[in-house]
């Protein structure tokens, strides 16, 4: 490979880094604001244990993979209707899913979900 088709390949990442980067401020900014109830360590902190969760760490893995592969996939033109409803119905899916779990073991909703 030529030093052009490196510098192209990696050119074509700054749209995507640029997006996550945007997120991770608007992230850091947000969980600092002492005004604002959000809190990024909800994500991955059970409220009732107060220690790492697995489940919600690998539901932010699998969501940050599956919103990287649509962003992917509309960058090179090639996100189809079906796809991205597929997307969209499996978000749906987990929260459901969740939900139907914690109530059914009779577990206090998260407040961090509110």
């Amino acid at each position: 490979m030529d030093f052009i088709s490196i510098a192209h390949r990696l050119l074509s990442y700054v749209p995507h880094v640029t997006l996550l980067g945007g997120i991770g401020l608007a992230v850091i900014l947000a969980h600092k604001n002492s005004n604002c109830s959000f809190n990024a360590y909800d994500y991955f902190i059970d409220s009732a244990t107060g220690k790492a969760s697995i489940t919600k760490t690998l539901q932010v893995i699998a969501g940050l993979t599956g919103t990287w592969v649509i962003v992917e996939m509309a960058a090179t033109k090639t996100l189809t209707v079906e796809f991205f409803i597929t997307y969209l119905g499996a978000l749906g899916v987990s929260e459901a899913w969740a939900r139907a779990i914690s109530a059914k073991y009779g577990a206090k909703p998260d407040p961090a979900d509110k």
